[in-house]
């Protein structure tokens, strides 16, 4: 199954899919508004340090701590792991340490502890422009490996359910 615009690939749906999500390049009415208020508080480091360098130094760090919207995110899942690549490193779960998963159209989120909770080690998830189709592919995958584990808690909070595992 291919889903070009997002690169959605599933080379064998059974073991393996990829796909690539752009935040800045998928909603450039954001990004435009993002970079806006970057070069905006540039300005105001420049006016308050009294130099150009320290505008340039605030955008630049502005612009590094932005990586996963303004550059591409690569996503890998097979039944060991859930890997991302991000612009400036990569990150991975292994799904036997997972213990939540969550399923959001907006956005999921993958974490080793069973409430969630953003202390733990965990991965955002980015679905691309066509996030149905890839929230779909990304939750049988899950599915099929919840079926061996009783720990793996997996939610959808758009489901009907509100959100409860």
């Amino acid at each position: 199954m291919t889903d070009s615009p997002a690169e959605l690939q599933a080379e064998d749906e059974a073991s393996s899919m990829t796909w690539t999500a752009w935040p800045a390049g998928e909603r450039p009415g954001r990004t435009l508004g993002l970079a806006a208020i970057d070069f905006a508080l540039a300005v105001l480091a420049t006016v308050l340090g009294g130099d150009a360098w320290w505008g340039a130094t605030a955008l630049l760090l502005l612009l590094v701590s932005q990586n996963r919207w303004f550059l591409p995110t690569v996503f890998e899942v097979d039944f060991e792991r859930v890997e991302a690549g991000y612009p400036l490193r990569r990150r991975s779960l292994r799904w036997r340490d997972a213990r939540l998963v969550v399923l959001d159209p907006l956005g999921g989120w993958m974490s080793d502890r069973p409430l969630g909770g953003r202390r733990g080690r965990g991965l955002d998830l980015y679905w691309g422009p066509h996030a149905e189709s890839i929230v779909a592919a990304f939750g049988r995958f899950a599915e099929k490996v919840a079926t061996s584990r009783e720990d793996l808690q997996i939610r959808r909070p758009d489901s009907e359910e509100g959100g409860s595992p």
